[in-house]
């Protein structure tokens, strides 16, 4: 029997050996020279972009001038912009119940104590800003706009040891830019976890940026719930240098985070920037959205009466702050190709009690109804749009119960043997039953498809249109888009524009924003809708004239500016007789 174990020793070792993953070798992870820790626990993102791209910026706005907008772009706003339901409540009171709510909450306290670049204002907003942690828009006609002050960026004690690196998770980068705007770290935005963590824990939190990978692509290269080290031996190791975000204290432990499919994983108790969260403040009464955003309905101009189309509303921020512009009084035809998103204008519309809003399912590039070919009359619409009342309740959806499903179908089969309810149909009753309603359900609405609408049918159209969103702030990551991307969603938005075109009536007004900085989709479709369609003229903006600073996206009016509103154009059509 020894002689045996003796023999398959050297086996078992083999076995072993091929069975165990190989540890990354010193040459496998490039390792950065020794720094201080003030350089490693820090944030300070440089923005990667596709070569191509960053070429073609470069050429459009000059290098030192795109150098400050990229990095610019890796930083949230440091202030939140609030729009206030006028319909519900007043300006003057929304601000004494956020005082009272900051106050509470200890944030007014962080918002004077700031070590970051605001402590020297450069414009009117952070002067205003300065005495007072709310101020109110200075601009005539935005007088139911507020900004909350923020600050940063801080900088952060980690509590780095030498040989001692602190416990750390490091969080997807759409969830770190989500904690950059004032988010916690909710489960399913961690991505990874030191080992041995445990509910209360101090962690430092940082982000997995999408690296260049051997096949020409972008990806993580991170399987979630991969352990950490903290140590240079990390195959991440080195990929987390200057983009820890900040410090957090564990909801749950390591073993909870990738267990549970909600909840919050780490609440963010010292950030890098500090932001209110207006999470379910005030719902109904305010509504947290971007000062660009809001310059978009106001430069619409909207007026008590009208009918007026938001060609891609979803998620329903132009559309409702178009409808409080109009005191509720008019129609507004809100359409988004997405089912759920418009469930979400949906349930916005509701939330602030707005009866004018009518909802569709429609493809922006479709939005001109088609022409019966064999007669040229228009088709008639299906069915009636789904439009909001107050006094409409939402209906809830009887769930089967599946013991009275058998009942019925032996029943059934009694009276008619041609009736047949499946197996399947039981299971997915069981399911229904475990789970509870889903999303569509429990919003009680039901969304109504399009065929389209005559032309010359509206006032005015916004057409917010999908585009590269590379001025979305803050953004830590671009290198997706090329050249011939960029191209695309350039073709994309002429279609949907010649869909506008068609659709507002002899001397209506069209508004065209994005939330990018690339030209090709921003003035160079100006350019074509006035060199297309010569009864279009470009009109004065109104109101407004704000910079770069002003909000979470970012953009070019008439090639200078930085507001996300490409053109304001008007139909000069002559009226037919």
């Amino acid at each position: 029997m020894k002689k045996a174990r003796d023999l398959l020793k050297p086996t078992r070792r083999a076995f072993l050996s091929l069975a165990r993953p190989p540890s990354p070798s010193p040459t496998a992870v490039p390792l950065p020279p020794q720094m201080d820790p003030s350089e490693r626990y820090c944030y300070n993102p440089r923005l990667q972009w596709n070569p191509e791209v960053e070429d073609y910026f470069i050429k459009a706005y000059g290098a030192d001038n795109f150098s400050r907008i990229s990095h610019a772009l890796t930083r949230p706003s440091t202030y939140s912009c609030i729009r206030v339901n006028t319909l519900k409540t007043t300006t003057d009171a929304v601000v004494q119940k956020l005082k009272a709510i900051m106050k509470e909450t200890g944030f007014e306290d962080c918002t004077m104590a700031e070590d970051g670049p605001n402590d020297n204002p450069t414009n009117e907003l952070e002067d205003s800003l300065q005495n007072s942690p709310i101020a109110k828009c200075q601009i005539p006609g935005l007088e139911y706009v507020l900004f909350v002050k923020g600050s940063g960026p801080h900088s952060i004690d980690y509590g780095v040891a030498p040989g001692a690196p602190p416990k750390e998770v490091i969080v997807s980068r759409k969830c770190a830019e989500a904690v950059l705007r004032g988010a916690q770290v909710f489960v399913p935005g961690v991505m990874a976890c030191s080992a041995h963590v445990e509910k209360g824990d101090a962690v430092a939190v940082s982000v997995a940026i999408e690296q260049h990978g051997p096949d020409g692509g972008w990806a993580i290269g991170m399987t979630r719930g991969t352990v950490l080290q903290g140590l240079q031996t990390d195959p991440y190791y080195s990929e987390r240098y200057g983009l820890y975000i900040g410090q957090g204290i564990t909801k749950m432990s390591r073993a909870g985070i990738f267990r549970v499919s909600e909840g919050i994983a780490v609440d963010m108790n010292n950030r890098v920037f500090k932001l209110p969260s207006f999470h379910d403040v005030l719902e109904g009464e305010i509504f947290l959205q971007n000062l660009p955003s809001i310059v978009a309905a106001h430069a619409l101009d909207p007026q008590k009466g009208e009918r007026i189309l938001d060609m891609c509303a979803a998620p329903g921020g132009k559309t409702t702050a178009i409808a409080i512009l109009m005191k509720d009084e008019g129609e507004i035809v809100a359409a988004d190709r997405s089912h759920n998103k418009v469930l979400d204008i949906q349930k916005l519309a509701a939330e602030m009690s707005l009866t004018c809003i009518t909802t569709y399912k429609l493809d922006a590039l479709k939005a001109v109804r088609r022409r019966n070919e064999s007669n040229d009359n228009v088709t008639v619409q299906s069915s009636e749009p789904l439009r909001f009342h107050e006094e409409k309740t939402f209906s809830t959806v009887q769930v089967l119960n599946p013991e009275k499903v058998r009942n019925e179908i032996v029943s059934n089969e009694k009276e008619n043997e041609r009736t047949y309810v499946s197996k399947a149909d039981i299971r997915k009753s069981n399911r229904r039953m475990r789970n509870g309603p889903g999303r569509n359900q429990c919003l009680g609405g039901r969304v109504e498809n399009s065929k389209g609408f005559d032309p010359d049918s509206f006032d005015r159209v916004l057409l917010d249109a999908p585009c590269s969103a590379l001025g979305l702030r803050p953004r830590l990551f671009a290198g997706e888009e090329t050249v011939g991307s960029l191209r695309n969603h350039a073709k994309y938005q002429r279609r949907m524009f010649d869909q506008a075109v068609k659709l507002v009536r002899p001397g209506g007004v069209i508004v065209y924003s994005t939330c990018t900085i690339n030209p090709g989709e921003n003035e160079a479709l100006v350019r074509y809708a006035l060199d297309t369609y010569k009864f279009l003229s470009l009109a004065q903006q109104v109101g407004l004239n704000a910079d770069s600073s002003s909000g979470g996206r970012a953009g070019n009016v008439y090639l200078k500016g930085c507001h996300d509103i490409y053109g304001v154009l008007m139909d000069e059509k002559a009226e037919k007789s």
